[in-house]
């Protein structure tokens, strides 16, 4: 008995570490939608990514040293395996939601579109919507993504395609076509964690 508690306790603990990380996502997240609206400046999330980056590689850690601990099998592995998994998208979010700051720092003056501000707050709902769906084993929360991935694509297509049908183009639409690209990934991985949570609840089969 004392040994399956010790067990959770060690999951609870790589639990706890993937909330904290989930967390900082979401605040880089709420750092550029408030960028993007005009209510505050760009933000350097250096700090925050570099945060994320450590709480992403301590898990990894953690899960390494939880298999070779207690050499689980089934369900318990899955689940271990997709905390690693998820634990990189989420970094791989700050990480974008950085570089997008970073972009708008070297063009304080940049006035980007509607697109950009839409695109945040879908891929927002995204992640969050994709987490829960992790943290609480609801597929119903992880299945259904695909529209809001969608328009996210279609919102990176358009821009693309108005770049394209230019021979020049304004500073404004080309930093917010990279900036679209950016969203388009931190889109791309909140659809992984619903996947991955799928896989862990046996449903890897199932269309999001």
């Amino acid at each position: 008995m004392e040994e399956v508690t010790s067990r959770e306790e060690d999951i609870e603990h790589m639990r706890g570490n993937l909330q904290r990380l989930f967390k900082l996502s979401l605040e880089a997240m709420d750092a550029v939608e408030a960028a993007l609206a005009g209510s505050s400046g760009a933000r350097d999330l250096t700090a925050l990514a570099a945060l994320a980056e450590h709480l992403k590689d301590t898990i990894y850690s953690e899960a390494l040293f939880f298999i070779a601990k207690w050499q689980p099998l089934g369900r318990i592995l899955l689940y271990v395996e997709s905390m690693i998994k998820v634990s990189y998208d989420l970094f791989r979010i700050t990480r974008y939601a950085n570089e997008i700051m970073m972009t708008l720092e070297l063009a304080p003056n940049t006035r980007l579109g509607e697109a950009s501000l839409e695109a945040t707050r879908r891929a927002r709902e995204m992640v969050e919507r994709a987490f829960k769906a992790f943290t609480t084993g609801r597929a119903e929360l992880a299945r259904g993504l695909e529209e809001l991935d969608s328009r996210v694509d279609e919102l990176y297509r358009h821009s693309l395609k108005r770049i394209a049908s230019r021979e020049s183009v304004p500073r404004d639409e080309a930093l917010e076509a990279v900036v679209l690209r950016q969203l388009e990934r931190v889109a791309d991985h909140a659809t992984y964690i619903a996947r991955e949570t799928l896989r862990a609840i046996g449903e890897a089969g199932v269309t999001i």
